[in-house]
């Protein structure tokens, strides 16, 4: 079978090459937005009996736990005439914004839970309705206007729905951090590794690939179920982990080939045969074992079997059949600069 692989790549090398390239082009753009299309949620069993009891609490008895916290500071006291004022007005406000309900407040049922021990703080809950994503959306915009600093009241928005907000931008924002530090320390310790810039350079292709290839396979995933965002995370580490060592293995293996005195073909044939063997057994053996997340009901695990199969197989894949035919046309030219 890989010696048949090997034969492939040398004769369609530059279909290979091409098609790969295409391939990560459209994953780019397509793929490139899918932070939009994930998901804060997937933490709940649908059949575990919390979940049941709050949905039919939900349905029968219009109560859901609220999702929406204000916690409101006045200069004084709460219970003075300024406090219970601004207090007052603020819970108004917010029951009367788009699919926000049972809106509930110090001011308006005197509960004691919902004043702090000094009296300066109280708290207003609501409840944002709708799917998680819808809940997202929504506290995005009243986060924004509701976060406020004046003389005469400090509002400070929290709640399990701007909880994951936060988190969700945080990942987001992070991910991209960690990509522009981590590429640029993985390419200099490459360097140092292959003492070449272009064979160092490969590990950082096949890497790139590997996840932007992932991002266009969970937005696909995600147009037919849930995907939780958190899944993005595995997506960065192991497609630029994988994709180092697999690219290692064959690099590594071509260019000790060529040292031993084969020409460059036959060095692509001999990788693809001994090296290629073990970087797909590997792949192949990772991602059954991270399909096993399959079996748990909560989307937050599926999601992580989903971003870990597509990432590890495109790793393998792109090591097996891109790298060695990209191998086929740079020649002895991967010990350049």
């Amino acid at each position: 079978m890989f010696d048949r692989l090997g034969i492939f790549v040398i004769r369609r090398r530059r279909w290979v090459v091409g098609a790969t390239i295409l391939f990560a082009v459209l994953a780019g753009a397509i793929g490139g937005g899918v932070a939009d299309r994930l998901s804060n949620g997937g933490f709940d069993d649908p059949n575990a009996e919390a979940v049941r009891a709050a949905d039919a609490l939900q349905d029968q008895f219009g109560v859901a736990n609220p999702n929406l916290v204000l916690l409101v500071t006045v200069p004084g006291s709460v219970d003075d005439p300024a406090g219970k004022l601004a207090g007052m007005a603020l819970t108004e406000e917010l029951a009367q914004e788009r699919g926000v309900g049972q809106v509930l407040s110090y001011w308006t049922t005197g509960i004691p839970a919902f004043k702090s021990e000094d009296g300066t703080k109280a708290l207003v809950a609501g409840v944002i309705e709708g799917d998680e994503d819808h809940v997202n959306d929504r506290v995005d915009a009243l986060s924004a206007k509701y976060t406020r600093d004046t003389r005469d009241v400090t509002v400070t928005v929290g709640g399990f729905a701007e909880v994951f907000r936060q988190v969700g931008e945080t990942i987001e924002h992070d991910l991209a951090t960690s990509e522009k530090i981590a590429f640029p320390i993985t390419l200099v310790l490459l360097v140092l590794i292959f003492g070449s810039l272009v064979a160092a350079g490969l590990p950082l292709l096949i890497g790139g690939i590997s996840i932007v290839g992932s991002f266009l396979i969970l937005t696909v995933i995600s147009e037919m179920t849930l995907v939780s965002i958190f899944a993005l995370n595995l997506v960065t580490a192991m497609g630029l982990g994988l994709a180092i060592d697999y690219s290692l293995f064959v690099v590594s293996r071509f260019r000790e080939e060529l040292r031993n005195g084969l020409e460059v073909d036959d060095a692509v044939a001999q990788t693809v045969r001994t090296a290629g063997r073990t970087v797909a057994f590997s792949g192949l053996t990772v991602a059954l074992s991270l399909s096993a997340l399959l079996v748990f009901p909560l989307a937050f695990l599926k999601s992580f079997a989903y971003a870990g199969v597509a990432v590890v197989l495109l790793a393998a894949v792109t090591s097996t059949v891109f790298l060695p035919a990209l191998l086929s046309m740079l020649g002895t030219r991967v010990d350049k600069f």
